[in-house]
Parts: structure tokens; C-alpha cells; sequence
């Protein structure tokens, strides 16, 4: 019997124990039958609300540590004990502990080449088939009969929808939240529509469009000249190793504080967090007070202001002295709450999955242009840069790959529910619910939701919650009976009549005072 670690995950003072577990001899491809080398893989469980003949609530783990998922999936932990479900969460290979060759797992593209959602997706397979077959390594044996119902957010919300595509013998169904499953080529997306959605989410809240969208040219002209140069110097504390020296360490300024504003309006939550970074109730609204001056502007009144935004963001916590603004040097500064795995999703961004997105200025954002509609080039170039030195090569990007594998439409699906927040820029990369293959006849639902931002449904119930989320999640919780869970297209259907018709509660939509209700 494999012995386990008792461990616990907290979020806003609510503490979620788990035991971690580890699948030690997961294989290291699942595709090869002549390659028979093996890691071990992460996962862990919570059986606390298991009773026989409960399902399994099974989250599909994403691009960054398993343990920062856990705590910013509260959801499944307050549905289990009306489901009599287990809970577990499995780690994505090449994340957190889940390294298959350890310290060198990044070390080139021969090791890299095993990071694939396909992949990963056979792992978690792998392992529920595993916990399903008699006498095995962990001492306890679901029923061959449990329900297995997926939950995944972001990128573990598409594999989550994959999971029950690529696996439906497996999988009853599957709850992907704020999921861009449609975010590639051929989709007929807008590539610029993540920023568009951060740009309106941002006006709504109450900055100056003007002042946002000056702001990247007033840092370029400031770091053109020795004189600005050495204003941003002094009013900036940046890492000894990433001075302004330059107008490429202008570009790079700009680079830092956009990302800063994009994760924003994605953990634009309705109470304080530290899901990315620590960031205070509402970190949109609250930043906006530093852009709604009155024109004429100064190029250093819009630095000011443009770094004050970012700071809501890197420095919420008072603990950042510097700010290392070179990628190269220091890596993603921006998603540190993920992990130190910060290669991997940019390879997979440079092999499998191809977002097809860009920034395209103008009318369509606040940002600086970084092509005209086509992505391609701008990939290309970065995947170079960043990935050359491990061995990476143009031929290894598989544009549509995602397109191959799982499809850009749900007409041969079942059994998912899709949830977008209107506050997420990753909702305009998901599926509408006019999208092709959105049927509640299969049991198909896409449920967008007003005043949520990134994966907020599946966060643990807080009282500064909108009322779109807590309609929802009462519905979900108080209007579902387990013995429908087997037949999985009623359990949607009762649920989406609860949430968008007349029965129980009726939603109503406050947004955008809802915001400052909280």
C-alpha cells in the first residue's frame, strides 16, 4: 500500500485537507510501446464526503503548481458533501512536483517534446483507471459504475472539456470554466479580442481610456532620451540587472506593466486574493484611480499613473523592492503564483497549443500594436527566441494541432457545461452560446456570467460574491439530486432551467453597481 501525506490548501481563511498521493510509475509516453521509462506523477485526494456510490469529482490540473489550484477551486470541496463525491486533483506533467526528469526536465526540446495536453490527459486517465481496477496500489477500489465528472479552470477547463471528449468511456461529464477552447486558427475568433475584453473591463470600471492608451507611447519617448531615461530610473526601483539603458529596455517596460493590467482584469475578484499575486477587492476598480485625470497629460503624469496601476498588481503586498522588467533575465514576473515552471507554457504555446492571438491597437484596445491580424509572425519570433537555445525549430509548432485533436466545434460532444465571465479576457476565446455544437439536447450548455472574471464560478463561495455567482452555485448545489447524476444530460438540463429560467430563484443581473456592493 502506497502511504500518503496529509496536507492542507487555504483560501481566505477557508482550509481544504488533502492527502498527496503519487502515481509512481506513470508512463512517460503513452503513445510508444517500445518506450517504457516512467515518472512519478502528483496527485491528491479528499474522501471526507465519499460514500459508496458517490462519483468522483476529478480536477484536471493546469500550467503551474497543483497546490495554488486546489485552494482556487473551493467550488468542488462545497458541492462533494451533497454528491457524496470524492475529490481529486491530478498534477499536469512538467508542473509543481511533477517533474519527469527532474531538474532537467526543461533542459532542451528532447524532454520538452513530452509536455502535450495529450499527454497529460493520458496521465489522468491512466490514473482513474487505476483507482478503478481491483487490488491495486492504493488499497481502495472505486466501483467500475462511479461517475466521473471533470473540473477544470483556464487551461485546465479545456482539458477538462477534452477530457470528456477524448475519453467518454471515462468521463460522464465535465464543468470547464473560463475555458478559450476556441482560441486558435480557423475558429473565426478575433485575435485581438483578449485585450479588447481587458480594455472595455477597464473603461467600465471607471479609468480614461486616453490616459491608458497614451501611456506605452509616453514610456517609449521617455526612455528615447537620456533625460527620461534617467526620470524612469529614479522613480522606478528596477533590478540592478534591468536598468532603463535604452529604448529596447523601454519595450521591455511596457511589456511588464501590459501584463500587469491583462492578469488584472482576469483576477478581477469581488474580495481580496492571492491566486496570481495579492491583490486587494476588485483590483480594476481599485486601480483606476490612478487614470481618470483630466487632459492635457504630461508623459511622466502617464508613466505615473500607468506604473501606480501596475504596482495594485506587483506590489499590493508592500514586499517588492524592485522590479526585474527582462523576461530573459528574470523570467515571467507576472505569473510567479503558478510556480517556477515558467518554460512550460510558452512551449506549449510554441508546439501544441497555438493560441491564435495577438494585440491590435486602435479601435480594438488600449494596447500597442503587435500585428495586423495575424498572429504568425510574432509567434514565430518569440518561440524562437525564447526556445532556439534548447534546440526548438519552426517545424516543431503545429499551428493546428488543437484543431486536429479535439475539434473547433462541440457537434460531436456531450455532457459539458461551459461557464464565461464577462469580466475574463479569456471569455472571447470561448464558446458562445449561439457557438456550433451548443445543444441542450446533448446536454451542451454555455453559461456567461455578468460580473465574473477568470474561473470566479469555481472559487469557494464568498459572501462579497455577485448574485450571478450565487444563483448559480445554489442551483447547482441545492437543485441537483445525486441519482441523476448518472444520466448526466437531465443533471444539465434541471440545472440550466434552474439557472437562466423561473424555477427556485430568479437571476438578477446587477452589474456594474454589484461591484461596489462588495
Amino acid at each position: 500500500m502506497q502511504k500518503s501525506e496529509k496536507k492542507h490548501f487555504c483560501e481566505n481563511g477557508q482550509c481544504y485537507p488533502v492527502d498527496e498521493m503519487w502515481y509512481n510509475d506513470m508512463r512517460l509516453d503513452h503513445f510508444s510501446y517500445t518506450d517504457d521509462r516512467r515518472f512519478p506523477l502528483r496527485w491528491v485526494r479528499n474522501m471526507t464526503f465519499y460514500k459508496d456510490g458517490g462519483p468522483i469529482f476529478f480536477y484536471t490540473g493546469n500550467e503551474g503548481d497543483l497546490d495554488g489550484f486546489i485552494a482556487a477551486t473551493g467550488m468542488i470541496f462545497d458541492l462533494a458533501p451533497n454528491f457524496n463525491a470524492a475529490i481529486i486533483f491530478a498534477e499536469h506533467r512538467f508542473y509543481g512536483k511533477t517533474q519527469p526528469f527532474g531538474n532537467n526536465s526543461y533542459a532542451n526540446v528532447g524532454n520538452m517534446g513530452y509536455l502535450t495536453s495529450e499527454q497529460a490527459l493520458a496521465d489522468f486517465a491512466d490514473l482513474l483507471w487505476e483507482l478503478k481496477t481491483p487490488n491495486n496500489r492504493y488499497n481502495f477500489t472505486f466501483p467500475a459504475s462511479t461517475p466521473i465528472i471533470s473540473f477544470g479552470g483556464s487551461y485546465g477547463g479545456m482539458l477538462s472539456a477534452w477530457f470528456r471528449i477524448k475519453y467518454p468511456h471515462l468521463i460522464t461529464g465535465a464543468w470547464a470554466g473560463s475555458a478559450p477552447l476556441i482560441y486558435f486558427r480557423g475558429s473565426g475568433v478575433n485575435p485581438g479580442i483578449f485585450d479588447n475584453i481587458t480594455s472595455r473591463t477597464y473603461v467600465d470600471a471607471g479609468c480614461k481610456r486616453d490616459m491608458l492608451s497614451g501611456s506605452w507611447n509616453a514610456i517609449l519617448r521617455m526612455s528615447n532620451t537620456s533625460s527620461g531615461r534617467d526620470w524612469l530610473n529614479k522613480h522606478f526601483s528596477f533590478d540592478p540587472r534591468t536598468p532603463i539603458n535604452s529604448t529596447d529596455a523601454g519595450y521591455n517596460l511596457i511589456g511588464f506593466f501590459q501584463e500587469a493590467v491583462e492578469y488584472m482584469a482576469m483576477t478581477d475578484y469581488p474580495y481580496p486574493t492571492n491566486f496570481l499575486m495579492p491583490l486587494p477587492a476588485w483590483p480594476v476598480q481599485y486601480s483606476c484611480q490612478y487614470m481618470n485625470a483630466s487632459p492635457p497629460y504630461t508623459d511622466e503624469q502617464l508613466v505615473t499613473a500607468i506604473g501606480n496601476v501596475a504596482a495594485v498588481y506587483y506590489n499590493t503586498s508592500g514586499n517588492t523592492t524592485s522590479y526585474c522588467i527582462d523576461p530573459s533575465i528574470c523570467g515571467d514576473q507576472g505569473t510567479g503564483g503558478l510556480g517556477d515552471d515558467q518554460l512550460g507554457w510558452p512551449w506549449q504555446e510554441c508546439s501544441e497549443i497555438v493560441m491564435w492571438m495577438c494585440t491590435l491597437g486602435g479601435d480594438n484596445d488600449v494596447f500597442p500594436a503587435t500585428c495586423d491580424g495575424d498572429p504568425l509572425p510574432g509567434l514565430l519570433d518569440y518561440c524562437s527566441y525564447a526556445f532556439t537555445p534548447l534546440g526548438w525549430k519552426k517545424d516543431i509548432m503545429n499551428v493546428d494541432a488543437i484543431a486536429i485533436l479535439y475539434g473547433l466545434n462541440l457537434n460531436g460532444a456531450s455532457n459539458i457545461i461551459l461557464t464565461q465571465g464577462h469580466l475574463d479576457p479569456w471569455s472571447g476565446g470561448g464558446y458562445r452560446t449561439d457557438s456550433p455544437g451548443v445543444d441542450p439536447a446533448r446536454g451542451i450548455y454555455v453559461v456567461e456570467i455578468p460580473g465574473s472574471a477568470h474561473h470566479l464560478d469555481l472559487r469557494t463561495p464568498n459572501t462579497c460574491d455577485p448574485n450571478t455567482i450565487t444563483n448559480a452555485r445554489y442551483q447547482i448545489s441545492s437543485s441537483i439530486r445525486l441519482e441523476k447524476l448518472m444520466r448526466f444530460g437531465y443533471f444539465l438540463s434541471v440545472l440550466m432551467r434552474s439557472i437562466t429560467g423561473r424555477r427556485i430563484v430568479k437571476i438578477v443581473y446587477k452589474w456594474p453597481n454589484s461591484r461596489a456592493s462588495a
